[in-house]
């Protein structure tokens, strides 16, 4: 048993060399906790929260602590699978939250710490910052060496001047065992209650002395896969089509309907009503759709609800079909390492990494061109009676086309294509190397860190938009045969494009679609190279005790450089083309992302003291301060000075005090800076024309941002009563207030803004009209494309409480006795605001949206002999629909939810060696997801995946072994 020092309180947590079932007096220790028995551990590991090193030293800031044997009771998977399981991450991205888009990293496995982004939370190995894997400045933790991680520390407040900028929520450190010997490894395999989900991993390391005993070598190799779960309609409520309806009046508030579909587009193409396509007021074929066997009949358009523009309650409507609901993944992570004791005092360290980690998922099954183009009467697929009457209609020409060639309005639900399917790869080298040693009192470390990541992502199925306009203008050759227009107006332009049959689920071929379809791709390359060095030790004695101190210097480059083939600031060609709606397009119907490069320098020098001011006195047993500052300077946005200073206060033995206080940055990454232009597809409500309708989102860098700037302050307690023996408990208050924060400007916040400023609003030119903002018919004027960009916002600030709670005891029941030990872990967010800019007013989120008021877990675990018995509750507390009183829900509330994860375990000895047999069970009790109906009819499954389970129970067995 390893005994972890939290600052001279010492927490017992198993060893990860230990194939033994998980003991809860070992593992199941509270934060601050002392241990039970002391005598066995075989060193003393400072946890994360402070870079000083001393015996009985205790710092003030809060650290979650959990080892590794904890987090894979409940999740086998991998390690950040139950890091996401404690109520202080939420809202982490990953394969159980796909998206409709290949333009952000939807796959791997992306921690959110106190639901503030991924990017505020800084990811460490060893103490050892990561290279990002994701253009965003992000770190996919699936590439992280798990077979040899002991234990997770997790800072729960800001810590940028102990270990650098972007620690603005807190720090992530994955400790490895570095000291490790023997051979360990585990198999396992999982499958889903429904039959599917199927996975499978395995592990092997090794750790053995070489040169006598003053070198060591450690390997390891880890392997993990997942099928992921192929379709939203593979779950209950998934092929229900539920979307939310309403327009959020006490007359007719939202509300769940289903089944909804869209009433603009189908699987055999729809001419839309003139009141779902301005344009097709009073066309004569408005209102008409195709059947399979490509007859036109009139379309039934179901009951539209109040408040929306393009959807219908029933009827012959389509919904979009297809989408991953949870993607797949396979990850492989390769490390090794060698330590070498040059001189007693010296020590030289070198490691290597490899990882990568593939993802896949379907965005949309069936591609969506809603309300998306025109068909003109001249097209020889229309029946002879539908073009003869378009042609007979004498609408206004512009609009409905010329007096000689009319045209109405169309859109299809693309089912009989093949899925568009994303392959995302991410690949991540790391390799450190440095000198540790000591002179006199003093320690010192010194090292030279480099990363290489490379994502490369590949969005199949994309319609190129050129050739999809140009194959629907199809028209009669001179020779009589059916070609493209744009090949009689512009011979040379498109000569070989195929004139296609849109009308009827199934007309067009597999050579169509492959003609119509492309991949677009890019691939993001990131490059870091740290040089850091630090020193630390006692100065000299106080009457309290020794003063300590760390000091440190880094410098730190990073590169970043983005290539595509689908850049939209690169303009199509839309010569010869009359079919689109859209007066420009970009290459591809969807994931159209820029180029960015750009690089920067960090230059950063930290000192941190230890001081103990009181000791041994009436109500004073110890009174500590602890102070760190840090100074950093970025080539791109200026230098910046981080502190913290906290105090630890011991009144009695058993209660402890402490207090910190912090200033944090993060400073805007390089995407954020230099990021060229990127387009997405999706729905967008426009409140102006009333249209819930898809439309391109594009975004950029700014190079204007600058640091943002975080607040962070925790008081808290830590009481271990010497008369309930194995008891321990911690509360903490905290509260961080983020100024200048980066931001993405939201378009449905800027659209609204516009709306209320009839268009004399600034954020007006994110908006891209076709007309001015005053245009009538105002149904007409949807717009083209919205644009949104990283700015430093005002403000977002949150404030709540941590609490754990611990208990463990022999425990004798029926005549059999064993181990019992209790945990649960807390935490209650009562405050969420955000400000947009300095003049507005802040926004409360607590308690709305994903922001959950309160979180729970609850475990239990029982050991006796070889069998240990696990029990998990974990609780998300109800959340309201909206804090805005003005806006009304026929369901105001999404009900709490309660997870129950079991687990078992069985050690068992084969030839001298420790086996341990375990069968765990996620969700044991099939707990549905609430319903929340959400986006477009089919392209969400209706309910919140990024803090709700939509896999259902989840068993997986497997074995440990260790020799």
């Amino acid at each position: 048993m390893a005994a972890i020092m939290y600052g001279g309180s010492l927490i017992a947590i198993a060893s990860a060399a230990n194939a033994q079932g998980p003991n809860p007096q070992q593992d199941m220790q509270t934060d601050g906790a002392e241990p039970q028995e002391a005598a066995g551990r075989v060193d003393d590991i400072v946890v994360t929260g402070s870079r000083i090193v001393r015996n009985g030293y205790t710092a003030p800031t809060p650290v979650t602590v959990v080892a590794t044997e904890q987090l894979l009771l409940t999740a086998p998977g991998s390690i950040p699978d139950g890091l996401n399981q404690l109520p202080q991450f939420t809202v982490s991205s990953g394969t159980q939250n796909t998206g409709n888009q290949a333009t952000s990293p939807n796959g791997g496995n992306y921690l959110n710490l106190r639901g503030l982004g991924s990017i505020r939370n800084l990811v460490l190995l060893d103490g050892q910052r990561i290279p990002p894997t994701s253009f965003q400045g992000t770190v996919d933790t699936n590439v992280i060496p798990s077979s040899l991680v002991s234990r997770v520390d997790v800072v729960t407040g800001g810590a940028s001047a102990a270990y650098g900028s972007d620690a603005v929520s807190g720090v992530i450190n994955f400790i490895l065992d570095t000291s490790y010997t023997g051979v360990k490894g585990s198999a396992q395999v999982g499958v889903s209650d429904y039959g599917d989900d199927l996975s499978s991993g395995f592990d092997i390391a090794a750790g053995f002395d070489v040169f006598g005993d003053r070198g060591h070598v450690l390997l390891s190799f880890d392997h993990y896969q997942r099928e992921g779960i192929p379709r939203n309609e593979d779950r209950p409520r998934g092929g229900d089509y539920i979307t939310q309806v309403g327009n959020g009046t006490a007359a007719a508030p939202y509300r769940n309907a289903g089944p909804v579909y869209y009433q603009t587009g189908t699987f055999g193409t729809l001419f839309p009503l003139g009141v779902n396509f301005a344009a097709n007021i009073g066309n004569p074929l408005a209102g008409l759709h195709f059947l399979p066997d490509g007859s036109l009949v009139p379309f039934n358009p179901g009951v539209r609800p109040a408040g929306s523009s393009n959807v219908g309650i029933g009827g012959d409507g389509s919904p979009s079909i297809g989408k991953t609901l949870t993607g797949g993944q396979v990850t492989d992570q390769l490390f090794g390492r060698f330590d070498y004791e040059l001189a007693p005092n010296l020590k030289f360290f070198a490691q290597l990494g490899f990882a990568q980690s593939g993802n896949t998922f379907v965005t949309i099954g069936s591609g969506t061109q809603t309300n998306a183009f025109y068909i003109y009467s001249s097209n020889p697929y229309l029946p002879t009676g539908a073009a003869a009457l378009l042609n007979a209609y004498p609408g206004r020409d512009g609009v409905f086309g010329t007096a000689d060639d009319r045209r109405v309005g169309g859109g299809r639900i693309h089912a009989d294509q093949p899925f568009k399917e994303v392959d995302a790869l991410n690949v991540a080298y790391t390799f450190l190397t440095g000198l540790t040693g000591s002179l006199g009192d003093y320690s010192w470390k010194a090292t030279y860190a480099h990363g290489d990541s490379l994502l490369r992502s590949a969005h199949s199925g994309n319609f190129l938009q050129n050739r999809y306009f140009a194959s629907l203008d199809a028209v009669r050759g001179p020779n009589g045969n059916i070609v493209c227009n744009i090949t009689l107006t512009n011979p040379g332009l498109m000569d070989d494009c195929r004139a296609i049959n849109w009308f009827g689920d199934g007309s067009p071929t597999d050579a169509d679609y492959d003609w119509v379809s492309g991949v677009s791709k890019y691939q993001v390359a990131q490059t870091m190279d740290i040089v850091a060095a630090e020193i630390s030790g006692d100065l000299f004695e106080l009457p309290a005790g020794p003063l300590s101190f760390a000091v440190g210097a880094e410098y730190r480059t990073q590169r970043l450089e983005q290539r595509s083939n689908s850049d939209p600031s690169i303009p199509t060609s839309t010569v010869g083309l009359r079919t689109n709606v859209a007066q420009t397009i970009n290459k591809y119907n969807s994931t159209n992302v820029g180029q960015a490069e750009g690089e920067y320098n960090v230059r950063e020098a930290f000192v941190e003291l230890a001081v103990p001011l009181l000791a041994d006195m009436p109500l004073i047993r110890s009174l500590d301060l602890n102070a760190a500052a840090r100074y950093t300077e970025y080539s791109t946005s200026g230098g910046v000075t981080t502190w913290k200073v906290g105090l630890s206060y011991v009144p009695i033995e058993d209660l402890r005090l402490r207090y910190t206080r912090s200033r944090d940055i993060r400073a805007p990454t390089l995407y954020e800076l230099f990021a060229g232009d990127q387009a997405a597809r999706g729905g967008f409500f426009d409140a102006l024309t009333g249209r819930n309708d898809n439309v391109i989102t594009l975004s950029s860098g700014n190079p204007d941002l600058k640091p943002e700037i975080g607040d962070t302050y925790t008081i808290g307690a830590i009481w271990q009563p010497s008369f309930l023996q194995g008891f321990s408990a911690s509360v903490d208050y905290f509260s961080i207030e983020i100024t200048d924060a980066i931001a993405n400007l939201g378009t449905t916040t800027a659209n609204e803004e516009c709306i209320a400023s009839s268009g004399a609003s600034s954020v007006c030119q994110y908006i891209v009209r076709p007309f001015p903002f005053n245009y009538t018919p105002v149904a007409d004027n949807f717009p083209l494309a919205v644009r949104t960009l990283p700015f430093n916002q005002a403000l977002a600030s949150l404030h709540g409480i941590d609490y754990e709670f611990s208990y463990n005891t022999p425990f004798s029941s029926f005549g059999r006795s064993g181990d019992l030990g209790l945990r649960l872990i807390g935490s209650y967010v009562p405050g969420r605001k955000t400000r947009t800019d300095i003049d507005a007013a802040p926004v409360e989120n607590a308690n709305v949206g994903v922001n959950a008021k309160h979180r729970i877990n609850l475990q239990a675990n029982y050991r006796e002999g070889p069998l240990s018995l696990t029990a998990q509750a974990r609780y998300i507390g109800e959340i309201q629909r909206t804090r805005d009183v003005t806006v009304f829900y026929e369901e105001p509330t999404v009900p709490s939810v309660v997870y129950l994860d079991l687990t078992a375990t069985y050690d068992f000895v084969v030839d001298g060696n420790d086996l341990t047999g375990f069968l765990t069970v996620n969700n044991a009790l099939d707990e549905k997801p609430p319903l929340i109906g959400n986006g477009q009819p089919g392209q969400q499954y209706p309910t919140n995946q990024g803090i709700y389970d939509v896999v259902g129970p989840y068993y997986t067995t497997g074995i440990r072994f260790e020799f």
